[in-house]
């Protein structure tokens, strides 16, 4: 190894001059390190070189040179520098990228020249370029075939690269799912602190995998970014073991807020250029450990007194992380072999699974809750699906009673207003002597008529009109024929009547028969015309005789109560009925509405 001031950032010589490299070069053991100061002398170092140059120089035995390509393998070479490689004299390779993130964590595997008449190196030259107080680092160095070390480098990759790299972009995954859960679930924040923890975890361990090629943003707001996110990671790990033993502290809390803001504050790039960044880093990761260690004991305590298993198991793993932190530390300020491996991102798969293992936790829990729920909600169903049928039984029953004693009082009235009346008439005649057989047997034929059309009122007639009219002509049909009475039918399709039910028919059927028994008492008609007519919303049965006729509106004022009883039931259902009385006879016109109008209901009367 070789030292050589320098007096600022330089350019790697494209050829080694070998006359700059005359020595003195000292005899040092691979792993080899630079030490780092964390304070500076202010007052010592004003004098020295800002920068200085470090060579390495590797002799290559001619035994371990064939014909098969060779490689050159590094495990690690670290600094906040250049670093250039050459084989004898001629440059082979270089970092590109920026000369703090510059790969440090990644292993060098370069490839030798494997062209027509390459020749095997003799001495390989490592030239790192560094800041003076930064130190640096370069481990064992591998030369030889991709059988004989290429598994020694992609092992090596697997565990300083790879893993770190998968770990946290799935624990991102999960914590943009956690987020997407929280949006939906605003009131269970412990989401958004998964997402919040998941996301401060993949920001801190890009700096293990970053640095062969140049970053996206500025090397100074990486490296804020990078440190400052660890502290977020204990900030947020602290809120959410305030979540898991629902026991927070109010001063602990702004202290733990306080200390990351001051943070964040003095390592932000404005700030950095007034003071010593570099040495405030591994200052500002004591502080780290130091306020981690505070998180970690309180939330244990707290969480043993507020009896919380997963805040335990969480704090518990956040206190095994304090031991990881610390030799990071060291191996990062080069007071351990630089061969190790970092173990922070480790120390992030572990947090990962025990922030799974609690969210699945919680999601079991709400999960058995919403079955047991839904079991509950299910028992109350089946009860109220009980009670609702014995409900619907009751009233179903008491349903056909009301009906049951609706149907009886409209037929008590209908045979109390018509056949009772007949008979009582009959009979009072019989009684003063003023009857005769023909008067009786007038009497009896009107009372049998009017039995019978109670009882087909009573009949399912489906809304049919016609089906109606056609009973009440099958019903009087004997009576027209005794009277020597034609009976002309001129009944044309109409619509059905849906507000048609036995009451309804009945008065229908009373209008009709009115009508018929006043042609066959008084008209002395010889014919007798049916039609149906459709006009708009309406159908219109007309019955019209050749008969004597009579005057309308004495026969209104009448005692009698035929045509006022035709009136009244046709009001009672929501229909009008009207008459035409000449010397040609007398025209009865029913009209009936086809659909019921609303608040028109049909009344017993």
């Amino acid at each position: 190894m070789m030292v050589i001031p320098g007096n600022g950032a330089s350019n790697a010589p494209a050829e080694l001059d070998m006359s700059t490299l005359t020595g003195p070069w000292n005899h040092v053991q691979l792993p080899h390190t630079l030490p780092r100061r964390l304070i500076p002398n202010a007052r010592g170092d004003a004098a020295l070189p800002a920068t200085e140059v470090v060579w390495y120089r590797l002799k290559v035995s001619p035994a371990s040179v064939n014909s098969s390509p060779h490689y050159i393998y590094i495990p690690r070479l670290q600094t906040a520098g250049k670093i250039t490689l050459y084989t004898d004299r001629e440059l082979l390779y270089q970092t590109h990228a920026s000369p703090i993130w510059n790969g440090w964590n990644i292993p060098a595997w370069i490839a030798l020249h494997d062209t027509a008449q390459a020749r095997s190196p003799r001495e390989i030259y490592i030239r790192i370029e560094r800041p003076r107080n930064r130190g640096g680092g370069i481990s064992s160095v591998w030369f030889g075939t991709d059988e004989s070390i290429g598994w020694r480098y992609r092992l090596r990759y697997l565990l300083q690269v790879q893993v770190p790299y998968a770990s946290s972009a799935a624990f991102l995954a999960v914590g943009l799912f956690a987020l997407l859960v929280w949006y939906r679930l605003s009131n269970h924040y412990a989401y958004l602190l998964l997402f919040a923890v998941s996301i401060s975890a993949f920001l801190r361990t890009l700096h293990y995998h970053v640095g062969e090629y140049t970053l996206p943003i500025p090397d100074d707001w990486f490296t804020w970014i990078t440190v400052n996110s660890v502290f977020w990671m204990v900030m947020v790990t602290h809120f959410f073991l305030n979540h898991l033993h629902d026991r927070p502290r109010v001063r602990l809390n702004q202290a733990v807020i306080g200390v990351v803001v001051l943070v964040g504050m003095f390592t932000a790039p404005p700030l950095a250029r007034w003071v010593a960044i570099d040495s405030l880093t591994p200052l500002a990761y004591l502080l780290l450990i130091g306020i981690g260690s505070v998180v970690a004991a309180n939330g244990f305590y707290q969480s043993w007194r507020g009896r919380s298993r997963d805040g335990l198991l969480l704090s518990a793993w956040a206190m095994l992380g304090i031991p990881l932190g610390c030799y990071d530390w060291l191996l990062q300020n080069y007071h351990v072999s630089i061969e190790s491996i970092y173990l922070g991102s480790y120390s992030n798969v572990g947090a990962f699974l025990v922030f799974m293992y609690i969210i699945y936790l919680r999601y079991i829990v709400a999960n058995e809750s919403v079955v047991q729920f839904n079991r509950r909600l299910q028992v109350r169903l089946n009860e109220q699906e009980v009670e609702l049928q014995d409900s619907h039984q009751r009233l179903r029953a008491i349903a056909q009673r009301q009906t049951l004693d609706a149907e009886r009082q409209r037929l008590m009235q209908d045979m109390h207003d018509g056949m009772g009346s007949s008979l009582v008439t009959a009979l009072l005649a019989v009684k003063k002597g003023k009857a005769d057989a023909a008067m009786v047997a007038s009497v009896l034929e009107d009372c049998i008529d009017e039995l019978k059309l109670t009882i087909d009122s009573m009949e399912p007639i489906q809304a049919d009109l016609l089906l109606l009219l056609a009973t009440l002509r099958f019903r009087l049909a004997p009576r027209l024929e005794d009277a020597g009475i034609t009976l002309r039918w001129e009944i044309t399709d109409v619509p059905p009547l849906e507000w048609i039910d036995p009451r309804n028919s009945l008065h229908i059927l009373r209008i009709f028969q009115e009508s018929f028994s006043n042609i066959i008492k008084h008209a002395q008609a010889s014919e007798i015309r049916v039609t149906t007519r459709i006009e708009q919303d309406c159908v219109r049965v007309v019955i019209q005789d050749n008969g004597s006729g009579f005057s309308v509106e004495e026969g209104l004022r009448a005692p009698g109560k035929g045509l006022k009883n035709q009136l009244r039931r046709a009001a009672s259902i929501g229909a009008e009925v009207s008459w035409h009385a000449d010397g040609d006879g007398t025209r009865m016109t029913l009209t009936l509405p086809i659909t019921e109008k609303h608040g028109e209901s049909p009344r017993t009367p």
